[in-house]
């Protein structure tokens, strides 16, 4: 496909790339947990395989688990990467089994229980991509990562392990990335030229974890077909949360949000730069 515009002539407003810092990830292996399959889950599974088997050719030790407790439904057949033969299926089985056909070389688990049955492996180099539409879910996601910070403070670990959160409504949504759970500034002074610490989701926007009455009755799903939210904003999702993830695997990620809006055909990004990072820790200590 031609490219038809040059973007080193783009006029960036935001300049903060400029001196943003990327995250330090250079490990021979790690462990990859895709808790919830649904929506973007779904969406998200194939591109992380790709991804995976990209560093398996490269000698790489990679691991692949999807986390989700729910089954196949019609209703999933709307905006879900599903198909009508895998009705009554676990969307982490169905996923895990199709993929495993596709990609022979891989490392690929299911996990057929809520993220609260999830034990992290302080050993290995962890990412866990959060793809859930609940305050619940991510309540547990954060204690994983708050006991996995605890564990570091204590001296028990080394290993790092990030929480990359994807959520979205109608037409919009963001992708965000930490691992760490503060709101002292002194805890996020960047080095030289990697970031080794980035306040957690939950933190970096505190309303996750707030549920409205609408979410805590109508799911993803039930929003589709109630044109609730767009059936393409998950798949947009996905990809912007698998290049996420390539980018951190390959130490070249210097994005700490990114925000998309469909209907408007707008994106923005929130670089790793200490001015950003001293913001954003400054408004969580106000909201929490």
């Amino acid at each position: 496909m031609s490219l038809i515009f040059d973007p080193l002539q783009l006029n960036f407003m935001d300049l903060s790339i400029l001196n943003a810092k990327p995250i330090y990830f250079n490990y021979n292996s790690v462990r990859i947990y895709l808790v919830g399959c649904g929506g973007t889950g779904s969406f998200l599974a194939p591109l992380l395989c790709r991804i995976a088997n990209f560093l398996v050719e490269m000698r790489k030790r990679v691991n692949l688990t999807f986390v989700d407790f729910d089954n196949v439904e019609t209703k999933n057949l709307w905006r879900q990467n599903f198909c009508s033969g895998e009705l009554g299926f676990n969307k982490a089985q169905a996923l895990a089994m199709r993929y495993k056909t596709m990609f022979p070389k891989l490392n690929i688990t299911a996990i057929e229980q809520t993220v609260e049955q999830l034990i992290l492996n302080g050993v290995i180099p962890t990412i866990v991509i959060g793809c859930v539409d609940n305050t619940n879910a991510r309540q547990q996601i954060e204690e994983l990562l708050i006991d996995h910070v605890s564990l570091i403070c204590h001296g028990q670990t080394y290993a790092p392990c990030w929480w990359i959160d994807c959520g979205n409504a109608y037409t919009h949504g963001q992708v965000a990335i930490g691992n760490w759970y503060s709101i002292e500034i002194e805890d996020y002074q960047l080095e030289t030229a990697t970031c080794l610490r980035l306040p957690l989701p939950s933190i970096q926007y505190p309303q996750l974890l707030i549920q409205s009455e609408k979410d805590e009755d109508v799911s993803c799903a039930e929003q589709v077909i109630l044109n609730g939210q767009s059936l393409n904003i998950n798949s947009q999702m996905a990809v912007i949360a698998a290049e996420m993830v390539h980018q951190l695997l390959n130490n070249q990620l210097k994005r700490m949000q990114i925000e998309i809006d469909l209907f408007r055909g707008s994106m923005k990004s929130t670089f790793i730069n200490q001015e950003n990072i001293d913001s954003i820790v400054e408004r969580a200590t106000i909201a929490l």
